[in-house]
């Protein structure tokens, strides 16, 4: 059993976050009947929302004081509250788009050139998880996309000319798919969105969460880039209490890591493609 609470220098904000490791109990003794939900509980995964419910309903406890929900859902409510109603595509919608790259090498993208090659031979669904990866490591934010140069740049020849050909490989196929939808290119990009919001202000919180009081994320392993940015927005945007559950095996270092993870500089922001 673990606690910390965050206070750092370089991002006050974090404050606000407290981390625990096996104390999900914590959540489940908050139960009680309101009139509308106190806590927004934030997991990575629908089974994880489930498995809470499933304890909740089991112990014969109340659900009241809980909204359960992803990360997502939350940022197309913020969105919504300021915007017009967001719309992205689905994995569907990209793996389709991608089937329409030129077979021909002089009309592909430059960046893609080296992976659709006879050498890689990759397909949509190579891209599009290249894209993923990407984009969960660093969030397309250009000073992580320059810090991940910079450690490939430091391999051995081959292998940093391969991670290289990922990168701008990755790059090429967001910029492809934005190039060809008016719509956000995924559920991600609308996290985004909403972090920037958020990180500029009240970002539509008042609107759409006026009674919350405390946010839960739990069922976290690891925290991907767009997640930590959007942990970053509401740390700035409201005051409510942040409580990070962790799970044994990756919270202690997650827990002395999240201080660097949050000192990104204007979280949200894209890398120009």
């Amino acid at each position: 059993m673990s606690t910390l609470r965050l206070h750092t220098t370089a991002q006050d904000a974090a404050s606000q976050i407290s981390t625990y490791c096996g104390e999900e109990e914590r959540l489940l003794e908050r139960a009680d009947r309101t009139a509308t939900p106190t806590e927004l509980v934030l997991a990575p995964t629908e089974l994880h929302r489930r498995n809470l419910q499933r304890r909740l309903r089991e112990r014969a406890r109340p659900q009241n004081a809980f909204e359960f929900v992803d990360p997502e859902t939350v940022a197309e409510k913020l969105l919504t509250a300021a915007d017009t109603t967001p719309t992205s595509l689905d994995r569907v919608d990209r793996l389709a788009l991608l089937q329409s790259l030129p077979s021909e090498p002089t009309d592909q993208p430059l960046g893609l050139h080296p992976l659709l090659s006879t050498q890689h031979d990759t397909g949509p669904q190579q891209l599009e998880q290249i894209r993923v990866e990407l984009e969960s490591m660093t969030n397309f934010h250009p000073d992580r996309i320059a810090a991940l140069r910079n450690v490939t740049d430091a391999f051995a020849g081959p292998i940093a000319d391969e991670a290289t050909t990922l990168v701008d490989g990755g790059l090429a196929v967001e910029t492809w798919l934005r190039d060809r939808t008016v719509k956000m290119v995924s559920k991600t990009a609308l996290l985004r969105r909403a972090t920037r919001r958020l990180d500029g202000g009240d970002g539509g919180w008042t609107d759409r969460y006026p009674d919350i009081e405390r946010i839960s994320f739990v069922g976290v392993s690891s925290i991907p880039a767009p997640e930590v940015d959007f942990l970053h927005g509401l740390c700035t945007a409201t005051t409510a209490d942040i409580e990070l559950h962790l799970r044994p095996g990756t919270a202690e270092y997650l827990t002395t890591r999240l201080p660097d993870l949050l000192s990104i500089e204007d979280p949200g922001q894209e890398v120009t493609l």
